[in-house]
């Protein structure tokens, strides 16, 4: 959540501060990771799915006010899309594994799941269409394998170097200036994960839907105060 928000705030308050805009990268495989969590733990699949949507839906209009200023603005849809797209995925991908019990059948769902994935959240232009899906995929898949979380380094660190197209430069070294991507954020969010003790934390009404709405009333808040020119 507090990257989400540093990351918001880059595309309105502080359009200066580039550098929260990476954080995007920290933020991302931890929803996806949770996406994988959800899908074990949930009580109803299919109202999960439906929540997604129902945020999906309610955080259109501020994330394209954030992103254009106008309150309609089909060029690209938020990340709450991406994320219900990639849960119905993995959603059918494991009723396919587990009706088939069949490991060649689990692996052609799973590598099906991830390109039709990735297509649908391209073609519905949804955020982040290039990555997302593998990193949802991963974490569904690695919860089914032995070693879980060198698969999710590995891949991880596969995924952050076949999609490095940003760098940033860090504080010279012996008088060394070093160029590193900012895909490799995605490893401090695996450090995160690997720290989670497998305990359900608060889960009151007032929790779900502030984990929920916390995304569009950010979005709302800070691109109103940069519309009355509060900018850093």
């Amino acid at each position: 959540m507090i990257c989400t928000i540093l990351a918001i705030a880059s595309h309105t308050v502080a359009p200066n501060l580039r550098f929260f805009s990476y954080l995007e990268w920290v933020a991302f495989p931890i929803f996806a990771y949770l996406l994988a969590e959800g899908l074990d733990n949930t009580m109803s699949r299919g109202l999960y799915a439906a929540r997604l949507l129902l945020f999906a839906v309610l955080s259109e209009v501020p994330f394209d006010l954030m992103m254009s200023g106008r309150t309609m603005d089909d060029r690209q849809q938020n990340v709450l899309f991406t994320l219900a797209i990639g849960y119905i995925v993995i959603m059918i991908v494991d009723f396919i594994r587990t009706k088939a019990d069949n490991l060649v059948l689990t692996i052609a769902a799973e590598v099906a799941g991830l390109f039709f994935g990735r297509y649908m959240i391209t073609g519905l232009r949804c955020a982040y269409p290039r990555f997302a899906m593998a990193f949802i995929m991963l974490f569904y898949v690695a919860r089914h394998v032995r070693y879980e979380k060198v698969m999710e380094l590995i891949v991880t660190l596969v995924i952050a170097v076949y999609f490095s197209n940003q760098t940033f430069a860090t504080p010279k070294i012996n008088g060394l200036q070093y160029d590193l991507s900012v895909q490799f954020f995605a490893v401090i969010a695996l450090l995160l994960i690997w720290m989670y003790n497998g305990e359900r934390g608060k889960n009151t009404l007032p929790v779900r839907y502030i984990s929920y709405g916390f995304f569009p009333v950010a979005m709302l808040v800070f691109w109103y105060l940069s519309s009355q020119g509060v900018v850093y």
